[in-house]
């Protein structure tokens, strides 16, 4: 039970912004007076608080106890969640989306961090491939739950929630504490994180920057070439979600098969599923094409986070886990404003952003396999 106690805390993270999605067109009916910015409000407001409560909990969690800094931030989340079903007005609503990003942000990195403290090696990077299909499930269950209570009445799009109640009580019954000992926090403290932590983070930042190129543009692409209609947009986002989760499991197997050509091996993945998005004129070459990109997409992310936690000192996994989380937060809220600005200079098209992805991809899938020769890295196999 520890273990999926460990994984259930991955389930409420993309869910904490995006599960209320399906719901959003009744939520707009219910407030005929708002504009749509302040509807889209209900969707934006969670992330802007992720951020800062995320590094929050990294500096808390080398001074305090890991399982109650959890514990208190399921509380916040459950409060900030199913609390909202009790709002009749907006900005009380949004007051309680700004709580749940609050409590996500104190979760956040507590759910691969305390994967990075309680596995090593081979263990590690197959838990956090785990971990990243648990957010893609819970991203599943909440648009699915959420969806169907949209259709009863708007406000019981928010019991979605109350799934952290059950990942709450499996925390308190299963979850070991790592309480730091006073010399390490006295020591550890005032470490400041290797450069390398960064270098993974800016990796976290850009492989969310193409991820969220695809939640921003997709339906753009398929109204914009009358390929289908926002049922098959929806279908294909679920599709995505698959993908990356059948990525994340499948992580811990590719990385002994692939060794050093992992890295390569995802980019390419990544690069033929963006140039598939930006030609794709049938329903077919479309779905394949999100597969593709979900896929390798699905191996990048945890791969990252496992390599970023090679490099955090000792008591310093949380702290590593909140900076390359906030990095990747921010390539969400980056992702349209730099590539729109981008779709502007390139002639206004939904096709010169996935094609410029790939082109990038692609030449980092060259300088991979080019470094994948070089004797001075070390052998992956190592670390498992």
């Amino acid at each position: 039970m520890f273990k999926i106690s460990l994984l259930s805390i991955s389930l409420l993270t993309i869910m904490a912004g995006a599960a209320v999605a399906p719901g959003l067109g009744e939520i707009a009916r219910a407030f005929p007076g708002e504009s749509q910015t302040m509807i889209k409000l209900i969707l934006s407001v969670p992330p802007l608080f992720i951020i800062p409560f995320s590094i929050l909990s990294g500096i808390l969690s080398s001074c305090m106890s890991k399982k109650k800094l959890l514990i208190a931030g399921l509380v916040v989340y459950i409060i900030g969640g199913a609390g909202a079903v009790f709002a009749d007005a907006l900005i009380p609503l949004l007051v309680f989306r700004a709580v749940l990003g609050a409590g996500t942000g104190i979760i956040l990195p507590l759910s691969t961090g305390l994967i990075a403290d309680f596995y090593q090696g081979g263990e590690r990077i197959k838990m956090l491939g785990y971990s990243f299909s648990a957010n893609n499930l819970g991203a599943i269950i909440g648009n699915l739950g959420a969806g169907l209570l949209a259709l009863i009445n708007w406000h019981y799009v928010f019991y979605v929630y109350l799934i952290a109640v059950l990942v709450l009580v499996l925390v308190t019954l299963f979850i070991k504490d790592i309480p730091a000992p006073q010399k390490q926090v006295e020591t550890n403290s005032k470490t400041a994180l290797p450069g390398p932590v960064y270098s993974w983070a800016v990796a976290a930042f850009l492989v969310m920057l193409a991820f969220y190129a695809i939640v921003t543009n997709l339906s753009l692409l398929i109204y914009g070439r009358n390929i289908g209609d926002s049922s098959f947009a929806g279908i294909l986002f679920a599709i995505n979600a698959v993908s990356m989760f059948v990525g994340g499991f499948s992580l811990k197997a590719a990385s002994q098969y692939l060794n050093r050509l992992l890295p390569c091996c995802m980019l390419l993945l990544m690069a033929a599923g963006y140039s598939g998005l930006a030609v794709s004129d049938s329903k077919t070459m479309l779905t394949l094409s999100i597969m593709i990109a979900g896929f390798g997409t699905g191996w990048a992310y945890p791969f990252i986070i496992n390599k970023a936690s090679a490099y955090a000192p000792l008591g310093k996994n949380i702290a590593v886990m909140a900076v390359v989380s906030s990095f990747a937060f921010l390539g969400q809220f980056s992702s349209p404003l730099l590539l729109d600005t981008l779709r502007n200079l390139a002639g206004g098209t939904v096709a010169a952003i996935f094609f410029t992805l790939a082109g990038c991809m692609g030449l980092l899938a060259v300088i991979s396999l080019t470094g994948t020769f070089s004797k001075n890295l070390p052998n992956q196999r190592e670390e498992q």
